[in-house]
């Protein structure tokens, strides 16, 4: 039986393609090209690990699917989260057909993250834990899914990568697209809203680069000095405007999350932990699913509830749903 691994030539690819070989599974790598050009690292690890290498050239697919989706969000006022969709639409759907295609059962990565059952867990390193990122997965894909790391620390896997003897650079935690400042990135991409005006209060305030350029509860890097503190509140696409106030204008007790992905059958109504973006603290919530929407109640409230973000749903360490978040609401 075929597995194929993605390979990008990083410490934990690496190491999860050497842990499936030491198992004595068959493998192949995969190696995404969706910049502008393949990691030079990885035929090294291949070659050192004696595995078999394809390269996939995505670059046209990726650019379609996830730059321009990234951008599209950024010119609606909203805020992308666009490895939740890579892993969805790329590396666990364009790549996993051409693993099927090469004779491939399984696919496998280096990501953080257990599957057992066919369901997906929180890894045992929760400091490196990426289920948040992989929430996007379907039930049926999650079936062809490998995580070797899922039971390791991160340290143990820098060790081992050490032991191997290859040299190679751990895999960024960046949007990988994005070189350097986001606000150009999105200015050569055609989004330039021009200058507009911060409001608070009601009242003009100062002047902003363009709404596209801020987020939900940003405080740092407004350009603009009030003698207090104060964050985004709302952003207005239409009118060039961003609105500012207090830390507790972006304190939310609700939200409201659509294009919703279950990972478990789950009742209209029901309780879990949630994670409003990656490094979020869970917080307790009331789930009700009605027409396709889960309308979400907090236990407490939650900062920055940012539209076109991500929510994740759990039961205790396993991903019961997942969804992008429509707005923030008070009670």
């Amino acid at each position: 039986m075929k597995i194929a691994v993605l390979m990008s030539g990083g410490a934990d690819s690496s190491v999860a393609a050497y842990l499936l070989k030491r198992e004595g599974w068959e493998i192949f790598g995969i190696h995404m090209v969706h910049l502008e050009k393949p990691n030079p690292r990885v035929f090294d690890v291949a070659r050192e690990l004696h595995v078999d290498l394809k390269l996939v050239d995505v670059r046209d697919f990726f650019r379609r699917e996830i730059i321009n989706y990234f951008v599209d969000e950024y010119r609606k006022g909203r805020t992308p989260n666009p490895c939740y969709f890579c892993n969805r639409i790329v590396k666990f759907g364009l790549l996993l057909e051409k693993a099927k295609e090469l004779g491939a059962k399984f696919i496998a990565s280096g990501h953080y993250a257990k599957v057992m059952g066919g369901k997906l867990y929180m890894a045992l390193d929760k400091s490196k834990d990426q289920s948040y990122f992989l929430s996007s997965l379907s039930k049926e894909v999650l079936k062809k899914v490998i995580f070797p790391l899922g039971e390791m620390k991160k340290e143990e896997v820098i060790s081992l990568a050490k032991n191997l003897g290859i040299e190679f650079e751990e895999e960024s935690q960046d949007v990988c697209f994005l070189k350097g400042n986001l606000s150009d990135f999105l200015k050569k991409q055609g989004v330039n809203p021009g200058k507009g005006h911060f409001i608070l209060d009601g009242k003009v305030v100062g002047e902003h680069e363009g709404y596209a350029f801020y987020t939900i509860g940003q405080r740092k890097g407004l350009g603009v000095s009030l003698g207090r503190r104060v964050y985004t509140t709302k952003i207005d696409p239409e009118g060039n405007r961003v609105f500012l106030g207090e830390k507790r204008d972006v304190m939310y007790d609700m939200m409201i999350v659509e294009s919703l992905n279950f990972l478990e059958d789950v009742p209209e109504a029901f309780e879990a932990v949630v994670k409003v973006r990656s490094n979020f603290r869970p917080v307790r919530a009331e789930v009700h699913i009605n027409r396709g929407r889960a309308f979400v109640k907090f236990e407490r409230g939650v900062f920055a509830v940012t539209p076109g973000q991500i929510a994740v749903f759990y039961d205790g360490e396993k991903v019961v749903m997942s969804g992008v978040i429509e707005r923030g609401e008070k009670l």
